[in-house]
Parts: C-alpha cells; structure tokens; sequence
C-alpha cells in the first residue's frame, strides 16, 4: 500500500502519521503529535481538504480565515493547498491525538453535489464545536471499517453532517474579545459534564452574567452552552460504550444524566439508534442526513 501521509516540513519531527485505510480519493489517517507546550508552530500546508476529529489533547489551529483553540471531540477543517499553523502554547504538553479524513477536490465536489448542495467548495470556517454523530462514523471505520464500502458510506456521512453544520451557522464566529470567557465557559462544561452543572456556575467560571453567557457563547462557540453540554455528554457516553463493556445504565450515570430515559433519548436523537443498537454494530449510524 503506497504511503498515505501527507507531505511534511522536514523540521516537524514531533508529529506522526499511521495510515488507516484509502479509497479512491480517499485517505483515513491517524496522526499522533508529541509537540511541547511553547514550542515554535510549523507552517504547513493542507494537501488536500480534510476533516479531522481531535480525540485527545488540546491545541491552537490557525489559518487565513482565523483561528481556534480546539479539544477533544473539536472537528479541525482545511482546505487543499490552505495554509495553516498548528501550536501548543494551552496544551499541558502530552501531545495530541487525531484522525484525518482527506479527499480530493473532485471526490468532495461529487460528495457535495450528490447531497445536493448549492454552497461553495470549500469550508468556510476553521473548525466545528463537538459532534457526537460525526464521531461515532469515524469510530465506525475505526471498528472493521474496512469492510465493503463503508468508507465511502462513512465520507458521505461526515461530509453531510460537516455541511450542514456550516449551513446553520454552528461553526464559531472570529469574536477575539469575547473568545477567552467562552473558551472558559466551554473548559468548565467539558470538565465537569459528568457533574449537575448549572448555568450559575458555568458563567462564574467566565466571569459573565448567565444571560449575557447565553449569547456570548452561541456567537463564539456556534451552540448553546445547554447543546454543548449534551454533546460532551454523549461523547463520553460514545467512548464508554466503545472502550468498555460497562451496563448502558452506568454509562448513562457516570455521563451525567440523572435519568437513564432521559440519556436513551437523546442518544436515539443523535444517533438514530439506541445505546444498545450502537455497541452491537447498527448501521444506521451510516446513513447520511436527509
């Protein structure tokens, strides 16, 4: 199998690709990078249009089109022949994990068209705020993905979730002087989302009023903090049931739900299927939005 990495600076000693799997114009990678907290950013260049799922780790992305502090469960975007920066001076300096999707240009066009999607082609904002659905497809290659088509299955699938993100407006706004209390207010949700968080206690973590926190973090973040939460939620919930073997009902309680119908909701909601259906492999998970 041909080398699947994309071309890199000879100077980033600190990052690793292993490829996953290929299809035609397709590329799925994992990439592992050891940089330390202060170290110089590398400037570099997206060889094809990507999206990436952060699994572990926290870092700065930046671009022409602005910048973003992204954590786990974040979805990194680039454009083919797009520039961009990637830099640690927030990270606590063990390194970060993800997994890349790239396709070329002429596979993303076909994605688009075949979704029916009259906007641009390329993304148009740098990153998306977590999205459960969008993890469990790459979870999903991750599990015997190789099999048939599900790669092309799981491409189309992201790509649609990934679209219709930008169309409604989730991707977060460049808003410099409001970011840093969003970011704290996010940072307090994804630390303490297992907990019976209020909203009191996630504006005073960002020094905001909950009223004025309600509207600062929408435009910084692009959801409510109450979807956000959910999200980190579900995300946790996602891996437990991926990395354990742990009852539905203790993953629901140690996710943060206090009611276990509640937690079956809005997992069905987000995923389609139940938290059941979901570990034994349904594959409705793949099926591209309507």
């Amino acid at each position: 199998m041909p080398a699947m990495s994309p071309p890199l600076p000879a100077t980033d000693t600190e990052r690793r690709y292993r490829p996953l799997q290929r299809g035609a114009g397709l590329r799925l990678m994992h990439c592992q990078c050891r940089a330390h907290r202060g170290e110089r950013p590398v400037d570099e260049e997206h060889p094809a249009f990507s999206i990436t799922l952060v699994e572990r780790g926290q870092f700065t992305y930046r671009t022409r089109a602005g910048g973003a502090l992204l954590n786990a469960g974040w979805l990194m975007l680039g454009n083919a022949g797009e520039g961009y920066a990637c830099s640690h001076e927030d990270s606590d300096g063990s390194g970060d994990d993800c997994t890349v999707l790239t396709l070329s240009a002429s596979l993303l066009e076909d994605t688009l068209a075949a979704l029916g999607t009259t906007g641009g082609r390329r993304f148009e904002r740098v990153c998306l705020p977590p999205s459960p659905r969008v993890a469990g497809l790459f979870c999903g290659l991750d599990e015997g993905g190789e099999e048939g088509f599900a790669l092309e299955e799981a491409a189309l699938a992201i790509v649609s979730q990934v679209r219709r993100a930008l169309d409604e407006g989730e991707a977060p706004a460049p808003l410099p002087r409001q970011h840093e209390r969003a970011r704290a207010a996010a940072h307090c949700i994804e630390t303490r989302s297992a907990e019976a968080l209020t909203l009191d206690e996630v504006a005073q973590a960002a020094g905001l009023s909950p009223f004025h926190l309600l509207r600062v973090f929408r435009q910084s973040i692009g959801v409510t903090p109450h979807q956000y939460l959910m999200r980190v939620r579900l995300m946790h919930a996602l891996q437990l049931l991926r990395d354990s073997g742990r009852p539905v009902t203790d993953v629901a309680f140690d996710t943060g739900w206090a009611d276990l119908s509640n937690f079956n909701r809005a997992f069905r909601r987000e995923f389609g299927c139940s938290p059941r259906a979901l570990r034994q492999g349904d594959r409705r998970l793949l099926a591209p939005a309507a």
